[in-house]
């Protein structure tokens, strides 16, 4: 995949965001457990992308204990991370704020939405692991699809699923998308786009618009460009799993790419920790990866032990079953 990955930057985001602001964690051990999903998110995109270009960019108090913190966490990088300061880039110039309101949460993901245009460039969420030599990118990177994004596990556009922009009539009919993979190829630059889009939404006034609108916007941004001809690639359900199905897929016999830690699943990542830090380093057979799993998932509190072990022996459920 060297012709690809050399010119390819993977982006991560931390700071001011709903799901993971540092200020939040007084608590040392929370604030450690986050940014080790991080960190453990980067890690395992360096592995199967070496010569690919890596980015974390970060919005919140007191860069440089951030950064000492984030780079003392015992899982190594394999390769260079840059660190963009988003708050220092803003005042002094370097950066601009493309929105019409102050931004806070996930809206600072996209500032800025594009930052060079030579490279595929592709944003993803710190609680996204690659589990899984991603061969289903390489199908993106080798194409000539303009846009990539992740699949939603919801199968209809709805307010969970995209805000205030749910009634939108370019999402009537559509299966909404997950942007906690969002990207383009080399050349391609649909920011202004994006940020007209961002002109309808009526910050601050409704709860939606501080979180997940911003999935919405991502969804009315690619399915209008869509209908303009610019095509999308979607990764597929299956290999871009999420936490509460991924073990039901690797039981099947899917070859699960990456898996999507949301909310307070994240929590079985950590317990799952020194297996999902052997998984991402080295190659870790299905079978022997799924039964660690269980056996340690026996050790988890109740709930986190229910969501790994209803995944398992009946090969004949709908995805639905596991929402």
């Amino acid at each position: 995949m060297s012709k690809t990955t050399n010119k390819l930057l993977l982006r991560w985001c931390l700071g001011i965001q709903d799901t993971t602001r540092l200020a939040d964690f007084n608590d040392e051990s929370k604030l450690h457990d986050m940014l080790w999903l991080a960190k453990l998110s980067i890690v395992s995109f360096q592995r199967w992308f070496p010569e690919a270009r890596f980015m974390l960019f970060y919005n919140g108090d007191d860069f440089e204990k951030f950064r000492d913190i984030f780079e003392k966490i015992n899982v190594p990088l394999t390769q260079d991370l840059e660190y963009v300061d988003q708050i220092s880039s803003l005042d002094n110039g370097e950066l601009q704020n493309p929105y019409h309101y102050v931004p806070q949460g996930v809206w600072y993901k996209w500032i800025p939405f594009r930052y060079d245009i030579d490279y595929h460039e592709v944003s993803i969420d710190t609680d996204i692991i690659c589990i899984g030599e991603p061969h289903n990118w390489y199908e993106w990177l080798s194409g000539e699809k303009e846009i990539i994004v992740a699949p939603e596990r919801f199968s209809k556009i709805l307010v969970n699923t995209c805000g205030d922009f749910a009634h939108h009539p370019v999402l009537a009919g559509q299966h909404p998308l997950n942007c906690g993979i969002v990207g383009h190829r080399a050349g391609c630059d649909y920011s202004e786009r994006f940020f007209d889009i961002t002109k309808e939404i009526d910050y601050g006034q409704t709860q939606n618009s501080l979180f997940i609108t911003e999935q919405g916007a991502i969804n009315v941004w690619a399915y209008s460009l869509q209908a303009e001809g610019v095509k999308t690639f979607v990764l597929n359900f299956e290999r871009c799993s999420w936490m509460r199905d991924f073990v039901y897929y690797l039981e099947k016999g899917v070859p699960v790419e990456t898996v999507h830690a949301t909310m307070w699943h994240k929590r079985i990542v950590k317990s799952l920790g020194p297996i999902f830090e052997r998984r991402i380093r080295e190659d870790y057979d299905d079978m022997e990866f799924l039964a660690d799993i269980i056996k340690s998932s026996r050790n988890m509190e109740f709930v986190d032990r229910h969501v790994v072990g209803r995944q398992l022996g009946d090969l004949d459920r709908s995805p639905e079953f596991f929402f």
